[in-house]
């Protein structure tokens, strides 16, 4: 016989870990993982298509749509790179 935790249990033994810890994040619950996993996973360059395939997402505007506040601050981050690169390519602010 089969024995599954229900989601209310996952997220009770999730919040004494975390107190155990001495983390306080409220509102945190075992789905806030997925999200934090995205996160690092964008943080760490990867390409969206193969998150919403690790997510299995059968559509990649369902992650794009779902993480969009993730994927807006990692492009920000991005777009900063790529302009501190050219600035360094062509020595742009150098007079």
């Amino acid at each position: 016989m089969n024995h599954f935790l229900s989601f209310n249990a996952v997220n009770k033994v999730l919040r004494k870990i975390l107190a155990d810890l001495k983390i306080k994040r409220k509102n945190f619950h075992f789905h806030s993982l997925r999200h934090s996993h995205v996160a690092l996973l964008l943080a760490n360059g990867i390409d969206l298509y193969a998150i919403s395939k690790r997510l299995g997402h059968s559509d990649i505007r369902t992650t794009s749509n779902t993480y969009a506040y993730l994927i807006d601050e990692y492009k920000k981050k991005t777009d900063d790179q790529i302009t501190s690169a050219l600035d360094k390519t062509f020595n742009f602010g150098e007079h």
